[in-house]
């Protein structure tokens, strides 16, 4: 039986704080006394700010991330998948025998050290930061397109080099209403085919096109202050109220107590009771899984993502107003391939090479609502439609979505799988 084997914890480098740009706010007055309510954020100049981030996007140069597609990430990943549920993996459970990168495994090869950039105070890229006021980021879908290629030169190796060139869409870097700026970034992944002469160049062949989406929210309010204790108004009333030596025990207690109550979301942050959408589809596949801490931090391990709202409880609650640390985005597009490619993989019968030539040739995917730690999910798909025949074979239209505990709508996908012949 395989064992997971430990991972090097993820380092942070002191964060630099991002000066505000005043410049793109409307004038507004700062003056107030400490107990006059919280001013209302400034107002944004829409014009202003989107030119001054769309600049900062072109201004930047591409990243270049190379990488060695060695298989022991797969198989961490595998393994933890394979935790949280034993049904996933069915098309990959031993890599000496079929070592194809699977789909979506991508995700933890490209993606830069968090030792070559200061992170944002949350953990974050700043690269993908548009400027003040917004700075809470989230995930919020993409895309992903495999190549023909993927299949013959994704393979897992100590010998397979592979790279992914990173920029952020100036173009589409948009706004919505005054308090949400989406961001997008295009990915391309290539691997590095060797000369068959020694004058012939390296050349790189592509194997698949990724599209990520951010959105980023202004910061939450801060809490309401709660008033500070009156002082006694006499020597008497001083001396009663004064805890004697014995009693300090249990007032240090009490007030351990209210802090670890106080441990929650700011009332300003809850957000408001809505209608869960239930999915309209009856899924031919299921996987329950409950995501743990321990899959979280793997996952932030593996893909070097220092965001705080993965791995900080304390942080996902004070700070961004979540009841627990948050499933990352990219989980949750690897969740779903996982759990379609393992259905097409037990359903398709026939030999091993026949069910393999069942693939996902693209995909799109939105996240809706957010997933906590600890709190139930399923993965479902549903065949939609058959198109039939053409150059690559039968092709077929898949919905895939994940649901949340109380059966609401979280992510919702949808995927081209392909017969290749």
């Amino acid at each position: 039986m395989r064992t997971l084997h430990p991972i090097r914890h993820l380092r942070l480098r002191p964060p630099r704080h991002l000066s505000l740009t005043p410049h793109l706010h409307k004038p507004y007055s700062s003056s107030s006394s400490s107990s006059s309510p919280p001013l209302s954020p400034p107002p944004v100049i829409i014009e202003s700010y989107l030119d001054f981030a769309r600049k900062k996007f072109s201004s930047q140069r591409p990243k270049h991330l190379p990488t060695v597609l060695t298989p022991d990430k797969a198989d961490q990943l595998t393994l933890a998948l394979e935790d949280a549920n034993p049904s996933f993996c069915q098309s990959h459970d031993e890599y000496e025998d079929y070592n194809l990168l699977p789909q979506g495994y991508h995700m933890v090869y490209f993606e830069p050290k968090v030792s070559s950039y200061t992170p944002m105070l949350d953990g974050t890229d700043p690269y993908h930061f548009p400027g003040q006021p917004f700075e809470r980021r989230m995930w919020t879908g993409g895309s992903v397109t495999f190549t023909p290629e993927y299949h013959s030169r994704m393979l897992l190796s100590d010998s397979t080099e592979a790279e992914c060139i990173e920029t952020v869409n100036p173009r589409a870097t948009q706004f919505k209403g005054e308090d949400k700026v989406f961001v997008e970034i295009s990915r391309d992944y290539y691997v590095t085919s060797p000369p068959t002469t020694p004058s012939q160049p390296e050349s790189k062949i592509k194997v698949l096109s990724e599209t990520r989406k951010l959105v980023f929210l202004r910061p939450l309010p801060p809490p309401p202050q709660k008033p500070l204790p009156q002082s006694p108004s006499s020597p008497e009333e001083s001396s009663s109220s004064e805890p004697s030596p014995s009693s300090n025990g249990e007032v240090v207690a009490e007030s351990m107590s209210k802090l670890e109550l106080e441990d929650k979301p700011a009332s300003a942050s809850v957000p408001k009771t809505t209608k869960k959408i239930k999915a309209p589809w009856n899924p031919l596949f299921s996987f329950p899984l409950t995501p743990s801490h321990q899959l979280l931090s793997l996952f932030s391990v593996l893909t070097n993502n220092a965001h705080r709202i993965h791995l900080d409880t304390r942080y996902a609650r004070r700070v961004e107003g979540y009841k627990d640390t948050l499933v990352h985005g990219p989980l949750t597009l690897v969740l779903m391939l996982e759990g379609l490619t393992s259905y097409l993989y037990k359903s398709g019968g026939g030999s091993l090479e026949e069910r393999k030539k069942r693939w996902v040739r693209e995909m799109n995917y939105r996240n809706l609502a957010p997933l906590f730690r600890g709190d139930k999910m399923n993965v479902c798909g549903a065949l939609a439609k058959t198109k039939g025949e053409n150059k690559e074979g039968k092709e077929e239209e898949w919905v895939l979505w994940i649901e949340d505990q109380e059966g609401g709508l979280a992510v919702k996908g949808n995927a081209t799988v392909v017969s290749r012949r």
